[in-house]
C-alpha cells in the first residue's frame, strides 16, 4: 500500500477514484438513459427525494452541479413535471425545488433499478464508509 498522496506502482488516488466514478457513472446511465433521465436529473432527483424542497445553492452542495448546469437540470425537471419552483415563505427572496408527485414516482422506480446496479458493483461497505468521508 501506498503513501497518503503519493503514486504507487502507477496508480493515484486521484485517477482511480476518476476511473471508478466513470466506470460506475456509466453503468448508472445505461438505466437511466432508458428512463429518459441525465445523470445530473438523477443525481437532483435524489437529493430533492425525502426533502421539503431545497434552494439552489443547497441542491448545487449535493449535487456538486455548477449553477448553470443546475439550472438547465432543474429547468428540465419542472417542464416534465418531475419538479415544481415555490418562493421559500420564511424568506421570499429564496426558491425551493420541490420534487412532485411524478418526480417521488420516478424517483421510486429508477432507485429501485440504480440500486441494482450498484448492488453488482458489490462495494464493501468499508469503501463506502471511507468514500462518504472524502467529500467534505
Amino acid at each position: 500500500m501506498g503513501t497518503r498522496g503519493v503514486t504507487t506502482a502507477g496508480t493515484s488516488l486521484t485517477g482511480s477514484l476518476t476511473r471508478a466514478a466513470r466506470a460506475v457513472a456509466a453503468r448508472v446511465e445505461q438505466v437511466l438513459v432508458k428512463e429518459g433521465l441525465t445523470l445530473d436529473q438523477w443525481l437532483v432527483l435524489d437529493t430533492l427525494s425525502g426533502k421539503g424542497g431545497l434552494a439552489m445553492a443547497d441542491l448545487a452542495d449535493r449535487t456538486l452541479a455548477t449553477a448553470p448546469t443546475l439550472t438547465r437540470v432543474v429547468d428540465k425537471l419542472v417542464t416534465t413535471a418531475q419538479a415544481y419552483r415555490e418562493v421559500d415563505a420564511a424568506d421570499r427572496r429564496r426558491v425551493l425545488v420541490h420534487l412532485s408527485a411524478r418526480g417521488r414516482a420516478t424517483h421510486r422506480r429508477v432507485a429501485a433499478k440504480v440500486s441494482e446496479v450498484e448492488a453488482l458493483l458489490d462495494v464493501p461497505d468499508e469503501v463506502l464508509a471511507v468514500l462518504g468521508t472524502l467529500g467534505g
